[in-house]
Parts: structure tokens; C-alpha cells; sequence
């Protein structure tokens, strides 16, 4: 074997390599657009091994499929995507809660909610009871009281409700608006139906949750180490 076999060898190697790698770095993207064109270039690498060094072309025949069916749901996605338009309220939801999915995905989302406006004293959950809504705060202020004591306020861009709406216990807390208050509000049952649809909404509902989740706690937190003059860690 000569010189230039051994570097054409090598060289298919990498090519064989690399259609892996994107391939795996493509089911990490937690953006479908992101995924399909990492999809494709992993497709398009393979089949051009398969063509030139494994001389396979059963191959290469099934990889470029994959790569069709990758830029044809591509093309739609980024059609959809352009012919998307946001009110200012909704831009709010789609930037501050689920940013990471395309915009025809916070379309469905937002479809499947209804914007609701609430003087002040409107529960929007009862300690102890089931929720039946996930609420979205879009504007004005909100009391949370465990036990009727006040422990911590929801404000613009905070869920109410996530934990009993995702796992179907009673609320913890319960949450009364004391100022004039707008939301958008997903109706536990229609919510699940389409979170049991599409994974892409799925998971950026989930990772919402945990991001404000951990808002929360750092908010009580710092209120209680300023309730004792302590110092949070």
C-alpha cells in the first residue's frame, strides 16, 4: 500500500468520523433548526463515503434520503417560522418563557392559551386544591401565601402553577393578585394534550419550569436573608 492509498484510506476515516460526530452533536441541539442542518451535513458526509469508500450504494441511496426528508422539513419549518407574527404580550411569553423553540412551535403554544385580565383579590390558586390553569404573568403583581403567611410575589414573566399543573398535585401555595393583573392561561388538560404532541414544546415547557423554579427560590431566599439580616449562599 502506497503513500497516497494510506492518506485516501485516512482521509475516508475522518469523512466516516465527522458524519458520526454531527450526527450525535445534532441530537444535543435543542433547536429543530439547528438539529436538521446538523442532520443533513451528517447525512451528506456519510452518503459521500459510502460512495467513494465503502462503494456502497444501498448507502448512499438511503443517506441522501435522509438528507431530503431533513431539508424538506427544513424548508417548511423556516416557512412557517417567517410567516410567523407575534403581538407585543405574546413577543413577552415567547422571549421570556420559551425562547429555544422555533416560532411556528410558540404559535401552537400560544394558541392553546387564553389571555384573561383580573382585578386585584382574583385567586389564581388555592393552597390545597387542584389547578386548573398554568398561569403566565404578563403584567402586574401577584401574593403567595403558604398557610395564609406571605412568603415571597409573582410578577411579570413568572408561571403560577407549574409544579400541581405538571404533576397533578394540589397547589402549594395559594397566589392572589393585589394589583390589576394580565395573564395568559393554559387549561391543564388542553396543555398536556399538546405537550404529549411535541416534544420540541415539550421540552422547552420543562426547562421554563426549572428556570422558574429557580428564580423563585432565589428571590425567597434572598427575602429571607434580608427578613433575619442574614446573607444568601
Amino acid at each position: 500500500m502506497n503513500l497516497t492509498s494510506e492518506a485516501l484510506i485516512g482521509n475516508g476515516a475522518m469523512i466516516g468520523h465527522a458524519s458520526y460526530v454531527l450526527l450525535i452533536a445534532s441530537m444535543l441541539m435543542t433547536r429543530m433548526v439547528w438539529l436538521r442542518i446538523l442532520a443533513i451535513g451528517s447525512g451528506v458526509l456519510a452518503a459521500v463515503y459510502s460512495a467513494f469508500w465503502l462503494d456502497d450504494p444501498v448507502s448512499v441511496f438511503w443517506e441522501m434520503l435522509f438528507v431530503l426528508t431533513n431539508v424538506g422539513q427544513l424548508t417548511i419549518t423556516s416557512y412557517l417560522n417567517r410567516r410567523t407574527r407575534f403581538t407585543t404580550e405574546e413577543r413577552t411569553f415567547y422571549e421570556i418563557a420559551v425562547p429555544g423553540l422555533e416560532p411556528a412551535h410558540a404559535r401552537q403554544l400560544l394558541q392553546a392559551g387564553r389571555w384573561v385580565d383580573a382585578e386585584p383579590g382574583a385567586v389564581l390558586t388555592r393552597q390545597g386544591e387542584r389547578v386548573s390553569d398554568l398561569v403566565f404573568i404578563t403584567s402586574g403583581e401577584a401574593r403567595v401565601e403558604v398557610d395564609g403567611q406571605p412568603v415571597g410575589s409573582c410578577a411579570t414573566g413568572d408561571f403560577v402553577g407549574e409544579i400541581s399543573v405538571s404533576t397533578g398535585i394540589p397547589a402549594t401555595a395559594t397566589v392572589t393578585a393585589v394589583a390589576p393583573i394580565r395573564y395568559l392561561a393554559f387549561e391543564r388538560g388542553v396543555l398536556m394534550k399538546l405537550l404529549g404532541r411535541s416534544s420540541e414544546i415539550a421540552q422547552a415547557v420543562e426547562l421554563s419550569y426549572r428556570h422558574g423554579l429557580r428564580d423563585k427560590l432565589i428571590r425567597a431566599n434572598m427575602a429571607m436573608a434580608k427578613a433575619t439580616g442574614g446573607s444568601t449562599q
